[in-house]
């Protein structure tokens, strides 16, 4: 197949190794990545420069650029990745133009199970989970440690209120705290925004922040020096999100909220967001902790980006066997064409 993967902003769409921070352009560099390997051909364009039935598939991952390819006459799938729409409501501008781009796609994906649900109005939306890169984001296994190091990967703040904590930032320095234990948090410059505001949690004198946006080849590396990673996160539009992807692939234990029905090995969930639970779930993966690291050794490529665009792939493929996408009964012919493909 001919796929135009639509970029979607002025961030850079690096190689693995020199992303900086931009999830929407990392997951459409896998996304190209591995449907080459699966013999697609396969291009990057602006939305300008692409031209009605021009390509077999025309990938969308912005809104208001599904707005603007319905006007011209483009036919499009649709990857939403806006946690404002949830974040807002059902009233809000986010919410109403997500749902008109979904509904103008021939399909779209959700990377979350809760958002196909939450977008109830359109029976065009699907899940598809996020991935990570196996071979890259790698485990270093230790064998005599001493000491847990705890680790928060996240970009904090929501909806440009600097001191929101989405991240749980607080809650994992306090229960690092009480535990005595050292933690690094790492992510973006908005993070120096939030602990403007949180001043009082740079005080825990065994706390590293790490705030210079670093590439994914030092994120690596960070991962690699760590031990346990917490994410207490009150709102993610992807279930599991990236960073729970790529610490499972390191084999990193988790301390973590996760809405997703396909539990992630090594994973202890959060069933509430409390520092007593944090530390309940440290105390957790700490007593049984080579247990779930052979367990995520077992289990880490069950989430490689290659498994995610032979999903994808088969999902394309669905729709040269129907032309009539705008018939009531386009959830009734998308599912048998995805419950008659082989799965493994």
């Amino acid at each position: 197949m001919k796929i135009c993967q639509v970029i979607s902003s002025n961030i850079p769409i690096k190689p693995t190794g020199e992303r900086g921070w931009g999830a929407t352009e990392l997951i459409m560099d896998e996304y190209c990545k591995g449907l080459r390997k699966l013999g697609h051909e396969v291009h990057l364009k602006y939305l300008n420069e692409v031209q009605p039935d021009e390509y077999d598939i025309v990938h969308i991952h912005v809104a208001n650029l599904c707005i603007e390819a319905a006007k011209r006459g483009i036919q499009y799938i649709y990857s939403t990745h806006d946690h404002h729409s949830y974040y807002y409501g059902k009233d809000s501008h986010n919410y109403k133009q997500q749902l008109e781009a979904i509904k103008k796609s021939i399909f779209s994906f959700a990377p979350a199970e809760y958002v196909v649900d939450y977008f109830d109005d359109t029976d065009k939306l699907f899940f598809l989970s996020h991935g990570v890169d196996t071979n890259y984001y790698l485990p270093n296994f230790k064998n005599d440690i001493k000491e847990h190091k705890l680790l928060m990967c996240a970009n904090n703040g929501v909806a440009g209120i600097d001191g929101a904590d989405r991240k749980g930032f607080r809650f994992g320095i306090e229960a690092a705290k009480a535990l005595n234990l050292p933690i690094t948090i790492v992510g973006a410059d908005a993070n120096t925004r939030f602990f403007a505001v949180h001043k009082d949690l740079l005080e825990y004198e065994r706390l590293t922040v790490i705030d210079t946006n670093p590439t994914e080849a030092e994120k690596l590396k960070i991962f690699q020096d760590h031990t346990i990673f917490l994410h207490p996160s009150n709102l993610e539009y992807g279930h599991p999100n990236l960073t729970l992807l790529e610490a499972e692939s390191c084999c990193m234990p988790m301390v973590a909220t996760c809405k997703s029905t396909k539990l992630l090995a090594g994973l202890y969930i959060l069933n509430e967001i409390t520092t007593e639970q944090v530390v309940r779930g440290i105390n957790y993966v700490s007593n049984i902790y080579q247990k779930l690291v052979d367990e995520m050794s077992e289990k880490r490529h069950q989430y490689d980006w290659i498994n995610v665009c032979k999903h994808i792939e088969k999902n394309y493929f669905a729709i040269k066997q129907f032309q009539n996408f705008d018939s009531p009964t386009i959830r009734a012919k998308y599912n048998n064409a995805y419950n008659n493909t082989e799965k493994k």
